[in-house]
């Protein structure tokens, strides 16, 4: 008996938003096979609002034989420029189709790229005396791919589809992005489907301009009051105060964002998003300082329990010798050049001199060099700039300042080549908090704590008490930083000095973590926005804690390659940092 083969392949050519020349689709009962082509790479460009939109991606048929239940994973990408404006925009496919089974699509949605394939596997199905082929086909990644936005058929003589209906971007001057995948696939229905022997699709993909209008419902507008609370208004302020992006909340995934006095809602896509706004005081006054007249916000940051990613501008606070002025957030008017070398303004401090952060050469290289804390490790006595007896038996022996650690001697290397020749420009009355005072919370959130901060005795450190909450050990959404150095001991000073340990050969050290935080940084928490962050992993100078007895290892906190105040790898005896 003669067995015949059902054999159905398509050939559907498909490139960069077009869906092109000609597409054929073939049933044959013999096994001839149809080679696929491949496609040409195009851009399409749409102007709307006065708004460019530029759309590319690949949309293709790569098998060489196309079956029934044959699929293609492909990306479309959208590029949004303009003036920040939003907007709405339909993605189409435009052109002809002559072919009898509608092409069925899913369309989905991400903010960033995501790679997508298809593997489809060639099935036979015996049905009497003729075998039936089709394909049975699985998408890599599509788990990553989120929630299907849009579905639907391309059907016979149809010259128009809508794939993705009333969508919405924000043209920025750097450009939105957004991504479609669309897994195309010809149907298998159970049948002789050489009625497409002739038939062909063509076309192209792009947008057009929808009509639909952003809903954007304000639930509440809150504005500062003079003790620190909120008041609900009916209109947005127009002067006096500026939104807290860090406070403020919208829904459907809408990020708010406020440079230069204009607000803008991010990754808007959908109608119906509401938003709870908060704006705080920008009252400033003006003080005089070595750096000239500069303006200081009046009023504290709201909190310190989130990370601060916008140009905050300068605040005050107490540090050991009076008021001192620092820099929160992505401030960008804080540089200063000494030495022939770049340097970020910290803060101001109380006697009025400039507290300063290497910045390297350029502007760029921030890293003086990598280096471990302390070559020794296991010990409460490592987690000092300096230290005493690792074998004491008390908390005074360990902490007194009678050795360097690795990171002091390679600081004051450093600064006898590149600064010794500036020393009279340099403040010998300067002085580093390196607060190793014991952790004074509740042993109850740290049971393992020992409070004894000497030997090998787990030990947490007073910078863990103002990150953390009273019944939680991990890094806390309350953080209650401090420019005052709990001990004069730990306030590492030179013998130049009226305050302080005395300790130092020259005026060189670490940034605390205290500082850090006040800067806009958070433990646990990335921030690569903030200036402290410069994409590299480096020590702050303030002890975390030091773990278990043999095992154990001596903390010292660092800012991480994000930007966050990290403990993870502070081990004082790692030198990859």
């Amino acid at each position: 008996m003669e067995t015949k083969e059902n054999n159905k392949r398509l050939l559907i050519v498909v490139g960069v938003l077009l869906l092109v020349v000609g597409v054929s689709l073939a049933y044959f009962v013999s096994n001839i096979l149809i080679n696929g082509k491949g496609a040409n790479t195009k851009i399409t460009t749409a102007v709307i609002k006065g708004a460019t939109l530029n759309i590319e991606g690949i949309l293709e048929f790569e098998d060489l034989e196309i079956l029934p239940g044959h699929k293609t994973a492909s990306g479309i990408k959208v590029t949004a420029t303009g003036n920040n404006e939003l907007i709405p925009y339909n993605l189409i496919w435009n052109g002809t189709n002559t072919l009898t089974t509608p092409l069925e699509f899913k369309i989905y949605k991400t903010s960033e790229e995501i790679e997508v394939n298809a593997t489809c596997e060639k099935k036979r199905k015996a049905v009497g005396s003729v075998t039936q082929i089709s394909e049975e086909c699985s998408i890599t990644n599509i788990d990553k791919l989120g929630t299907e936005i849009a579905s639907g058929r391309i059907n016979k003589n149809d010259t128009k589809v809508i794939l993705a209906k009333d969508e919405f971007i924000t043209a920025t001057s750097t450009g939105d992005v957004k991504y479609y995948y669309v897994i195309l696939e010809y149907p298998n229905l159970n049948e002789a489907q050489n009625y497409d022997l002739e038939g062909s699709l063509e076309g192209k993909v792009t947008v057009e301009e929808s009509n639909i209008k952003p809903d954007i419902n304000i639930l509440a507008i809150q504005i500062e009051q003079e003790d620190g609370s909120y008041q609900e208004v009916e209109e947005i302020p127009q002067s006096g105060y500026i939104l807290d992006v860090e406070k403020s909340v919208c829904s459907n995934g809408v990020k708010i964002s406020n440079i230069d006095d204009v607000i803008t809602l991010n990754n808007l896509t959908k109608s119906g998003t509401s938003c709870h706004l908060y704006f705080n005081h920008i009252a400033t006054k003006n003080i005089q300082t070595a750096l000239g007249t500069l303006r200081v916000n009046t009023y504290s940051p709201s909190s310190f329990s989130n990370t601060s990613y916008t140009n905050d501008g300068l605040y005050e606070t107490e540090d050991e010798m009076g008021k001192s002025y620092y820099y929160r957030g992505a401030v960008t008017n804080n540089y200063l050049k000494f030495a022939d070398k770049w340097w970020r303004i910290v803060r101001i401090n109380g006697d009025g001199t400039i507290r300063i952060i290497y910045n390297g050469t350029n502007a760029k290289d921030s890293i003086i060099k990598k280096s471990p804390f302390n070559l020794k490790n296991y010990n409460n006595a490592y987690v000092g700039l300096m230290y005493g007896d690792s074998e004491a038996n008390s908390y005074s022996e360990a902490h007194s300042n009678t050795n360097k650690s690795t990171i002091l001697t390679e600081l004051e290397t450093w600064y006898e080549t590149n600064l010794m020749n500036y020393a009279d420009k340099i403040d010998g009355n300067a002085g580093f908090c390196g607060d190793r005072s014991v952790n004074t919370g509740s042993s109850a959130w740290a049971p393992w704590d020992t409070k004894k901060g000497y030997g090998k005795n787990a030990t947490a450190y007073g910078i863990f008490n103002r990150t953390r909450s009273t019944s939680d050990i991990y890094w806390n959404l309350i953080q209650t930083p401090t420019l005052k150095c709990k001990n004069n001991n730990d306030w590492y000073t030179t013998s130049q000095s009226l305050n302080g340990n005395k300790s130092l050969t020259y005026p060189i050290g670490l940034i605390s973590a205290d500082e850090v935080i006040f800067a806009g940084g958070m433990g646990g928490r990335n921030n690569a926005r903030y200036y402290l962050c410069n994409e590299e992993n480096y020590w702050t100078m303030t002890p975390y804690i030091s773990t278990l007895s043999v095992d154990g290892s001596a903390i010292v906190l660092r800012v991480g390659i994000d930007g966050d105040l990290d403990y993870n790898f502070g081990y004082v005896s790692n030198s990859s940092f």
